[in-house]
């Protein structure tokens, strides 16, 4: 973005690359604002990074545009705004972003979807879910569901991290954005894509095709990728011992 005005809407620029030959990090699904973003152990791995590395945010790292940051949560913000600075970051979009609306937005690119030559496309996979927005009824049930077992005493976790205790339905999500980002992938002539959205990293190949997710860090353990030129590797960063 250039020259963003204040409280101004970002603008999602059209497609555009990371040139091959430079190492590249990915995250996705940071969802700062709920009370379950691993935020310290972001920032942590945030200052591990290579000075001027790019930086790709794949969908979702604010939970609700419509409600104020706490201060951490605002400061690991403009950090990333700083971040963008001396590094290329890129903000993909994802379902949560819709109506994101920030002050200085510093030199972060946000898009709808980007890529590393023909190795890799990166969506955030809501455009790729047809399984949940068919079902509304039953997310809000499933919301209701799980508000109410925090309120009997049940472990306080992200819903997505309940769901996975519905394994088959969770299944069912999963291998559905995985076949449609294989599909668009192999369409589109990429060696491999890679997706957030359903908060559950996977590695798999189909045929010549590689679909990657990079989970979510809303709960343990937490993924990222690097995309060197040699190899694109879906890594878990160990936080460091207290």
């Amino acid at each position: 973005m250039t020259d963003p005005q204040p409280n101004s809407r970002p603008t999602l620029q059209p497609l555009q690359e990371t040139p091959g030959g430079s190492p590249t990090f990915i995250v996705s699904d940071l969802h700062l604002g709920s009370p379950y973003c691993h935020h310290r152990p972001f920032l942590a791995w945030l200052a591990t990074l290579p000075a001027t590395a790019p930086l790709i945010l794949n969908g979702d790292i604010i939970d609700d545009p419509g409600q104020a940051l706490g201060p951490e949560h605002q400061a690991v913000l403009q950090c990333l705004i700083a971040e963008s600075q001396q590094r290329s970051l890129i903000w993909v979009h994802g379902n949560h972003d819709d109506d994101l609306a920030l002050g200085d937005t510093g030199r972060i690119q946000f898009v709808r979807h980007w890529t590393i030559g023909q190795r890799l496309l990166i969506v955030h996979g809501d455009d790729l879910d047809e399984v949940m927005p068919r079902h509304q009824l039953f997310k809000r049930f499933f919301k209701i569901v799980h508000r109410l077992r925090v309120k009997l005493g049940y472990p306080d976790v992200h819903v997505a991290q309940y769901a996975k205790k519905w394994g088959l339905l969770y299944r069912v999500l999963n291998q559905h954005v995985a076949r449609k980002a294989l599909r668009v992938a192999r369409a589109q002539g990429f060696a491999a894509v890679t997706c957030g959205h359903t908060h559950s990293a996977m590695d798999l190949h189909e045929g010549e095709v590689r679909y990657l997710n990079t989970g979510a860090w809303t709960e343990e353990p937490h993924h990222f990728i690097t995309v060197t030129p040699d190899e694109i590797q879906l890594c878990v960063y160990q936080s460091p011992a207290p």
